[in-house]
């Protein structure tokens, strides 16, 4: 006998997306969709106490039926944004019962969909693979390798894959930086100048694969249309000023930043109105990110420079850089934070401000309930621009006057990379993937890069350290 969220799951994959799709269409009324999520619900809202597992489970699930509500009901009249609890009116319980699952997870999930259940959970396990070894990992919610989407759209699947696969990266990349930050790693040391060149592999890692991503074709990759037109349209308020779903969300990526120092005024406050949009474990992980030193900060302390390397020649800097190879590493490291922060920028360019902006030349306007002219937190263009710029103006960037192929040779990149440099080598040792019935698989939308030489050796040295 199946449990509720068997049952509730099988409709999310099948009825629930086909549902959304025709009333998108017009080809059904929105009054359709509370009247058949109230019948596939009914189990979950009345049902008794769960274990954590199924909790977590449910709030996926129940966070896609919510925004689908939302959703239609919002679209019906402009009114409709003013009250979005309304949306949830024809299907009585319903907000109680997500906001009581929340709690169940024992994770301090907010009383709604968010970042953390309609990404992470949601979809199968990733890894990032380090010439076979498994370096970082996400978790899933469920065991069948599906990845639940709103309208069942390809483009969707593929969107939700780059975000996690995106994060996993991320996850690897603070596990390497962290114990130089915490103090567990020498800033000036042999180890810390290893673990900031493997960061900076990986981080060239995740550029690519975004990188691969904007540069499909649309029936291959993403559809600005479905883009702005259905999926972000489900990223709607389900009460008034809470915070939907969004990249903007993940801590991943937050962390990084404080971590190599990008912590410009009023950045803190922007990452604390995004905390009620997250989990206990992640705002307890930021704040305590937030109230140590930054790597750079430590690293140029620990070789003599606190205030920077500006001012000396090119010399000067050779020697500093011959004398502490760990500066040439996190040289790298911040380049390629940098180079991210860009793809980062084209991404946002390319799918959502440059077609906003070209419909509202054309006199097409915003018309949605949710807002394709800034992100779905609130960020803008031209805030987003700046917040890139910032992190290409980085500590290190002095060093920009030294041959890029000398800077990785001494941080010992061409070594990892068997020889070739970070920008130039067509393979990288990392790779990410998810598992999906205990085979773990690269996904299937990227475009394709020649392998590196299969490598099945253990985990690295700086990895079992931490």
């Amino acid at each position: 006998m199946g449990t509720p969220d068997d049952g509730l799951s099988r409709w999310a994959l099948g009825p629930m997306t086909a549902l959304n799709r025709q009333i998108i269409e017009g080809a059904r009324p929105a009054a359709d969709f509370p009247r058949a999520a109230a019948t596939a619900v009914a189990a979950v809202l009345a049902g008794g106490d769960c274990d954590e597992a199924t909790a977590r489970r449910l709030v996926v699930l129940l966070g896609l039926v919510g925004a689908g509500l939302a959703r239609h009901h919002q679209e019906l009249d402009p009114a409709h944004k003013h009250d979005p609890e309304a949306s949830f009116a024809t299907v009585p319980g319903f907000l109680d019962a997500f906001t009581r699952l929340a709690a169940r997870t024992g994770t301090g999930h907010p009383p709604r969909d968010a970042y953390a259940s309609l990404t992470r959970w949601n979809l199968p396990p990733s890894e990032v693979r380090w010439r076979g070894a498994a370096v970082a990992v996400l978790p899933s919610a469920f065991d069948d390798g599906e990845v639940r989407t709103y309208t069942g759209a390809t483009d969707e699947v593929r969107f939700f894959e780059l975000i996690k696969l995106s994060e996993t990266y991320e996850r690897a990349v603070n596990d390497a930086l962290d114990p130089i930050a915490a103090g567990a790693v020498d800033p000036a040391g042999a180890e810390a100048t290893e673990r900031l060149s493997r960061a900076a592999v990986l981080l060239e890692g995740m550029r690519r694969l975004n990188a691969d991503f904007a540069a499909l074709p649309p029936a291959d990759g993403l559809r600005i249309g479905h883009f702005l037109d259905v999926f972000r349209q489900f990223a709607v308020h389900w009460r008034p000023g809470d915070l939907p779903p969004s990249g903007a969300l993940d801590p991943e990526a937050i962390e990084r930043d404080f971590r190599l120092g990008v912590d410009p005024p009023g950045y803190r406050r922007h990452v604390r109105r995004l905390l009620p949009g997250m989990l206990d474990a992640e705002r307890a992980r930021l704040d305590t990110v937030q109230h140590q030193p930054s790597v750079p900060d430590l690293v140029l302390t620990r070789c003599g420079r606190p205030a920077g390397l500006g001012g000396l020649s090119d010399a000067a800097l050779r020697s500093l850089v011959a004398a502490h190879p760990v500066l040439a590493a996190l040289f790298l490291a911040q380049q390629a934070h940098a180079r991210v922060a860009g793809v980062h920028l084209l991404l946002a360019r390319r799918f959502l401000f440059g077609p906003q902006q070209e419909r509202d030349r054309s006199g097409h306007g915003d018309p949605g309930v949710v807002s394709n002219r800034r992100g779905t937190t609130g960020m803008d263009e031209s805030a987003l621009r700046h917040l890139t710029r910032l992190r290409q103006q980085h500590h290190l960037s002095a060093l920009r006057a030294l041959p890029l192929s000398e800077l990785e040779r001494i941080a010992g990149v061409t070594g990892l990379l068997h020889g070739g440099g970070l920008s130039a080598t067509l393979s990288l040792p990392c790779t990410a993937g998810f598992v999906r019935n205990g085979r773990w698989r690269r996904p299937g939308w990227p475009v394709p890069r020649p392998r590196a030489a299969p490598d099945v050796a253990a985990s690295p040295a700086w990895r079992q350290a931490s």
